[in-house]
């Protein structure tokens, strides 16, 4: 029996001293719900996870509840090495999944995920790029902020933040003479906005090899001061040839061999290329639709059961994100 702590950010006290109404709340909770009862129909997993007390009234069975007293029970060492293992599930937003795996490496408390120099390679967006651009991946060009020269060559931009997370800050403007770039610190930077259908890829790498899980479309809404926010994720969409991402796939484990764990892939796709945008190395929200389409679950890849090299199947599954 496999002991595993799941650490889930928003919904296990990472928002502890501030108001529990993020918007993230909803699919955190979708998520962490999906990701427990797999846990829980497997013979081979025991597990808890932290919970925020101000959710207990959620579901208090398996948790180990943070308040303010105990905010930081989750960098107690002597609490996680109870566990074979630690499921961390925290964002990239200011180093906050970096900094959290850096610290169990530290404190050898052995993790489901990357190590924390792939994790800090994918968290930066410009070392991102150029790690990628490097290897001649189809990535996005992405110029610091502060790189005027680039940045008023481009027709239409998008400013983002450098260490965000989804769309925490994705912005659009119709040329540079639109941007305020004194309103911009040095932890942003511009992209050339690519027109293109946005798609996600959820995958699960192993030591040596990974498993393809689904491909998912996204539905993207642009609100009225031209912010971008993900509407809606078709779980299991068919619409993109799963050879292709194969042999991206196997071309991103060879480039980054320690990339591990649950890990989603964004990518624009066009007339002529697939751009990656970025890689979460984490469990993202595509997983809640993982077993309404695959008849496998996250507990069977963590305890290494033998599966299909192809396991994607032709069901779907929908889901709707908060306005």
């Amino acid at each position: 029996m496999i002991k595993i702590l799941v650490y889930e950010y928003v919904t296990g006290g990472g928002l502890i001293n501030e108001d529990l109404s993020s918007s993230l709340l909803n699919e955190a909770k979708l998520m962490t719900s999906r990701l427990y009862s797999d846990f829980e129909q497997s013979e081979h997993i025991s597990f808890e996870f932290f919970l925020d007390e101000r959710l207990k009234n959620y579901t208090t069975s398996h948790s180990i509840l943070i308040n303010k007293a105990n905010a930081n029970e989750m960098y107690n060492s002597n609490v996680l090495k109870k566990f074979d293992y630690v499921l961390p599930i925290l964002p990239e937003t200011n180093l906050i999944l970096y900094n959290y795996v850096k610290f169990l490496e530290r404190e050898n408390i052995k993790k489901l995920i990357s190590d924390k120099q792939t994790i800090l390679s994918l968290s930066n967006k410009l070392s991102f790029y150029k790690l990628f651009a490097n290897h001649k991946f189809n990535v996005i060009p992405t110029y610091d902020i502060k790189e005027s020269s680039k940045i008023n060559k481009l027709k239409n931009l998008v400013v983002k933040d450098k260490f965000g997370a989804g769309c925490s800050y994705i912005r659009i403007f119709d040329n540079p003479k639109e941007v305020d770039f004194t309103a911009y610190n040095k932890n942003y930077i511009v992209q050339p906005y690519i027109l293109g259908e946005p798609y996600s890829i959820s995958v699960f790498f192993t030591h040596n090899d990974f498993h393809l899980l689904t491909i998912n479309k996204q539905t993207v809404k642009k609100t009225r001061q031209k912010f971008i926010n993900l509407k809606t994720i078709l779980v299991n969409d068919r619409t993109v040839s799963d050879s292709k991402i194969y042999l991206l796939l196997n071309k991103i484990k060879s480039k980054l061999p320690k990339l591990y764990g649950y890990v989603g892939i964004d990518v624009i796709v066009t007339n002529e290329k697939m751009y990656i945008v970025e890689i979460n190395p984490r469990l993202t929200t595509s997983y809640i639709g993982l077993n309404k389409t695959l008849d496998i679950s996250l507990a069977n890849l963590i305890i290494g059961k033998k599966i299909k090299k192809r396991i994607i199947s032709g069901k779907k599954h929908f889901i709707k994100l908060n306005e």
